[in-house]
């Protein structure tokens, strides 16, 4: 029992802090594909995925939300799912590219 608990602390160690999370997330890229028609973002220590809360965007356009998707928390056909939305990704961090018109 004692080997089960030193293994769920150390575990629990190294999985990212909130702040962390904030900071991969406003240095990821935007995937060119989506999951379950949602946007999706690649950091260094995750994935996110725009949440589905579409109060506060309905309130703030501006003010966007995501939620962490961390590859040890996730099974592999969950992070194979991501990894090809994000098989290609776009540029730029946060780039949308510009529409053509005709």
């Amino acid at each position: 029992m004692f080997f089960v608990l030193a293994l769920t602390v150390s575990l629990a160690a190294t999985q990212p802090t909130v702040d962390e999370l904030q900071s991969d997330f406003d240095g990821a890229h935007l995937c060119s594909g989506t999951v379950d028609d949602r946007e999706v973002w690649e950091g260094e220590k995750a994935f996110f995925i725009s949440s589905y809360t579409k109060e506060a965007a309905q309130l703030d356009p501006g003010l966007a939300g995501a939620d962490a998707v961390l590859r040890d928390d996730n099974t592999p056909d969950v992070i194979r799912e991501f990894e090809a939305a994000c098989s290609s990704k776009l540029e730029t961090t946060g780039y949308y590219p510009p529409i053509p018109f005709d």
